[in-house]
């Protein structure tokens, strides 16, 4: 279950412009996450700023993806005895009604936080002119393709 990072506001009317690409003759690199013209706010950084920013980025978007299955798990607990209290608690941990329980809450946080690393890598690369597919992106590009029900393979 991914959650689109698209929600307004973030990363919205920010542009990433590689200050010293042209410098380095890298026009790619110059691009910008909207591509055009900067227009209102946004991040001017040098290549090796942005390449090290990227790098960062990459981290946490994976920290993000690895949480992302540790609570899945802990929403799917059971109550240790089937009793009053204990019904009661564990619904107050795992509930997916309303109200939302904690377990719940916090793992559509996690699922918040890797859509917005996602997004910030994404962007980072388009300004720098990269154009790698994510191990999650390809991962699903090949599950896809073998679900195609006609054609050739």
């Amino acid at each position: 279950m991914s959650q689109p990072a698209q929600k307004p506001g973030w990363l919205d009317g920010l542009y990433f412009n590689i200050g010293d690409a042209f410098a380095a003759g890298d026009a790619a690199g110059a691009a910008m996450s909207g591509g055009g013209s900067p227009g209102g706010q946004g991040f001017t950084m040098s290549r090796d700023d942005a390449m090290a920013m990227l790098k960062i980025a990459k981290s946490v978007r994976a920290d993000f993806r690895d949480m992302r299955d540790d609570a899945e798990n802990l929403t799917q607990l059971t109550s240790p005895a089937d009793e009053p209290s204990s019904n009661g608690y564990n619904k107050l941990l795992v509930n997916e009604g309303e109200p939302k329980g904690v377990f719940v809450t916090g793992k559509e946080q996690v699922h918040r936080e890797y859509a917005y690393a996602d997004e910030l890598v994404k962007r980072l690369e388009k300004a720098l002119g990269i154009t790698e597919l994510s191990d999650e992106q390809a991962a699903t590009d090949v599950k896809n393709t073998g679900k195609q029900s006609e054609g050739f393979a």
